[in-house]
């Protein structure tokens, strides 16, 4: 249904916006519909889609009118959606599979770092570079698998930019580090940083500052592993040891520990024998390598050769030594059966000193010169015969007061009795020229007699001798002899030194029936 026009406009002008006045252009020719164009003018006022302009509605702007084409334009046939997105998802599938392609035959993208752990150095380096990596080579030090790899970077297995290289850290042997000279801390922690587990720290004496490290073991450069033990031998100075009171031996062996030379010296004194009873320098004192340390030390020798009763509290080594320092000649030397030394020394005056079992008799036979009692061979016996002219004053006498000038000689004290040849006749020994008196003493410890006198006319001899205590407790049968020591000394001595060995033999036949008995 077409409206007025009129009414359209009435229409319109109901929704137009504020009115904008327009901008007259003077100059401007309004042009006839006809002219110039050769076109038969359109004849617009019954179509139904125009509507007519009236020049004052110019003077304000109006909202575009919306009128629809009456041409259609005829729309092209193309390809269907479905197959252009079919070809972009094959286009697109094609170039990731080729991408993939040259990725997998690593193109692009770098290249697959291969399986280097555990391989030698050479075989690990050869197999990065073909594969295109510049090798740098790192060392670290381990127990094991010297020579190997232990690690690289990039990981094996993984892709990686061969212009980044790869590194290699390959197994070397752990080393003792330079630490001489060093403290004992800084050298003890240059070990823990060389993987040293088990440090070991010893003190040695050295001229060297205290706490320097003056040696390591094993030696530096040495190959070890961490769990082998590394000592560390750190200077401590030289100091002069504390050794009174100790025993000669011990206390050198004290001063030579402690990196000094010990010389002994040895003094009379109330001190144990052997005992150490001063040193010089003192104890305590700082010294240098090789300083002598010089040890006063109670002799534990006799003070002479005749003090018979020191030998039984000596050593048999140190008796050796002693008389070889008195320069007395070992003459004859050997055991008796059950061990106990059978030695005679005689000294430069003619002194003779035997030691033995049978003190009584001085007798031995055979040439053999075996040094027993530097060997350590007991002693229980010593008899001591004086030579002529060497026997203290007085001694050369048959009397009672001779026998006090040996005792006093010999060191011997409590005399028990003396005897002389009446005494033997009384009990069925005849003299026979035989002169003497013969004393029989005991002491702490010991047994002692003194002779003096011979077997002719005019033949004086001076006999001492000592023995452990217990040599007539059982031991010997006094009984013939009137149960008198000094009578059973006198006649083995003077009349029959079989006596001794005539005894002993019973004795050790008695022993063996015995033990037959018994089986």
């Amino acid at each position: 249904m077409n409206r007025p026009r009129r009414q359209q406009e009435t229409a319109m002008d109901t929704q137009r916006p504020e009115k904008t006045q327009l901008i007259n252009e003077p100059n401007i020719k309004p042009v006839d519909p006809g002219e110039g164009t050769g076109v038969p003018p359109v004849d617009l006022d019954d179509d139904p889609n125009v509507s007519p302009i009236d020049l004052a509605d110019l003077t304000f702007a109006r909202r575009p009118v919306e009128v629809a084409s009456p041409v259609r334009s005829a729309k092209k046939k193309g390809l269907p959606v479905w197959a252009v997105a079919l070809f972009v998802v094959l286009a697109l599938a094609g170039i990731g599979a080729g991408a993939w392609y040259a990725y997998d035959q690593e193109l692009w993208g770098g290249h697959t770092v291969p399986s280097v752990v555990g391989l030698e150095r050479d075989a690990a380096q050869k197999q990065l570079e073909a594969a295109g990596f510049k090798v740098t080579v790192e060392e670290s030090a381990a127990d094991d698998g010297i020579g190997t790899v232990l690690a690289c970077d990039p990981e094996p297995g993984k892709r990686a930019e061969t212009s980044g290289g790869a590194t290699i850290t390959v197994a070397i042997a752990r080393t003792i580090p330079q630490v001489t000279g060093k403290n004992v801390d800084d050298a003890q922690k240059a070990l823990l940083d060389a993987g040293a587990q088990n440090v070991r720290i010893q003190s040695v004496n050295s001229d060297a500052g205290a706490g320097t490290v003056v040696s390591v073991e094993p030696a530096e450069g040495s190959q070890f592993k961490s769990a082998d033990e590394v000592v560390l031998s750190v200077a401590t100075p030289y100091v002069v040891p504390s050794v009174v009171g100790l025993t000669a031996d011990a206390a050198k062996a004290a001063v030579e520990k402690a990196g000094l030379q010990a010389k002994v010296d040895y003094i009379k004194s109330d001190k144990p024998h052997n005992e150490v009873v001063s040193c010089s320098p003192e104890a305590g004192t700082q010294a240098q390598e090789g300083d002598v340390v010089e040890l006063k030390v109670s002799s534990p020798f006799p003070e002479s050769p005749d003090k018979l009763a020191e030998y039984l509290d000596a050593t048999s080594k140190e008796v050796a030594t002693y008389l070889g320092n008195e320069k007395y000649a070992l003459t004859y030397g050997a055991t008796f059966s059950n061990g106990d030394a059978h030695a005679v020394y005689t000294g430069a005056a003619g002194d003779m000193i035997t030691f033995t079992a049978n003190p009584e008799v001085g007798s031995y036979a055979g040439d053999k010169t075996d040094d027993v009692l530097a060997a350590g061979a007991p002693i229980s016996g010593v008899r001591y015969v004086f030579a002529q002219g060497s026997a203290p004053a007085g001694a050369d006498a048959e009397t009672v007061a001779a026998v006090k000038a040996v005792m006093q000689e010999c060191g011997f004290t409590g005399l028990k009795e003396s005897c002389s040849a009446a005494d033997l006749e009384k009990l069925g020994f005849a003299a026979e020229g035989r002169h003497f008196i013969c004393a029989y003493g005991e002491a702490q410890g010991y047994s002692w007699a003194v002779l003096i006198g011979g077997k002719q006319a005019g033949q004086v001899n001076v006999v001492a001798m000592t023995f452990l205590k217990g040599r007539f407790s059982g031991g010997i049968d006094l009984a013939p002899y009137g149960n008198s020591p000094a009578k059973f000394i006198a006649y083995a001595g003077l009349y029959n030194e079989n006596a001794v060995v005539q005894k002993e033999a019973a004795d050790a036949a008695a022993k063996d029936g015995a033990a037959a008995q018994g089986q």
